[in-house]
């Protein structure tokens, strides 16, 4: 019992996206934590791609914390703002 708690505990992972967009696309980038976000967006479709990947493969990034952004997005602020 103690081990499965031990377990819980440690099964995470935190999801930092960039400011989220309505666009239909699936393309983002991931950085950890200490690491500077490389672009100021990322869109909800990617955000829901990354989990479900994350589901399917629940050995991965476990106990990280992720930044995720959308390639060639860099600047003050996101293209929508």
């Amino acid at each position: 019992l103690e081990f499965r708690r031990v377990l819980f505990r440690s099964a995470y992972t935190i999801i930092r996206p960039a400011w989220l967009s309505n666009k239909a696309i699936v393309s983002y980038e991931l950085t950890q934590k200490g690491e500077p976000f490389k672009g100021t967006e990322v869109s909800r479709s990617s955000i829901a791609d990354l989990v479900v990947n994350l589901i399917n493969h629940p050995h991965q990034h476990i106990g990280e914390s992720l930044g995720v952004d959308q390639p060639h997005t860099q600047g003050d602020k996101p293209s929508f703002y």
